[in-house]
């Protein structure tokens, strides 16, 4: 039997889906220059996302033994200021998938999973795919004294938490970005046909 999430998992065409991605994560941590890679645009310094903001993509290599299935993504990048929080929180219902993000740089930007990963409990279903990414990894290449989230801390957090996957990426470098992101929506993809 499908959970009620799975059952909302709208099939527009005969194989194609649509689900709903939310990007949460502290403020300036990267989630919207994640999605802005995704969608094949640059990086660039930006202000605060400010409410929510969307961004749509369509994948095609979902499935090897049928080249008709595809899925439509909603990608909602959520602020992860304070005042918004209320707002932010409200867009996780009925998600499909989040990405929880965090600067590897940044020691409280992982203390806030917490508050993040018990938003998503509260607001969605079992059956959610969350991984979790660790963002800015350039900077601490280049100076390693700036790492501030072991890589050790960041796989205790995933299986404390039973989530998916963790990696650390760079949408500064476009480092990690798509390969993370398509093994995401085949897990998702393979949670619907299960």
């Amino acid at each position: 039997m499908q959970s009620e999430n799975t059952q909302q998992i709208k099939k527009t065409e005969s194989k194609k889906y649509m689900i709903k991605v939310v990007v949460l994560g502290d403020i300036n941590v990267g989630k919207t220059n994640i999605i802005r890679r995704l969608l094949g645009q640059e990086f660039e310094e930006l202000e605060a996302t400010v409410g929510v903001e969307f961004g749509y993509l369509e994948a095609r290599d979902i499935d090897k033994e049928d080249k008709n299935v595809s899925l439509s993504i909603q990608l909602w990048d959520t602020s992860g200021a304070e005042r918004y929080r209320s707002i932010t929180t409200s867009h996780i219902r009925n998600a499909d998938g989040a990405l929880l993000v965090y600067d590897i740089n940044n020691e409280m930007s992982f203390s806030a999973l917490e508050f993040w990963y018990d938003c998503i409990k509260k607001s969605s279903s079992d059956d959610i795919v969350i991984y979790l990414i660790g963002n800015k990894s350039d900077l601490a290449l280049e100076d390693r004294s700036l790492r501030k989230v072991s890589k050790e801390s960041a796989i205790e957090f995933v299986k404390k938490n039973n989530l998916y996957h963790w990696t650390e990426c760079s949408a500064k470098n476009n480092i990690n970005i798509k390969d993370t992101f398509k093994s995401f929506y085949k897990s998702k993809y393979n949670n619907i046909i299960r």
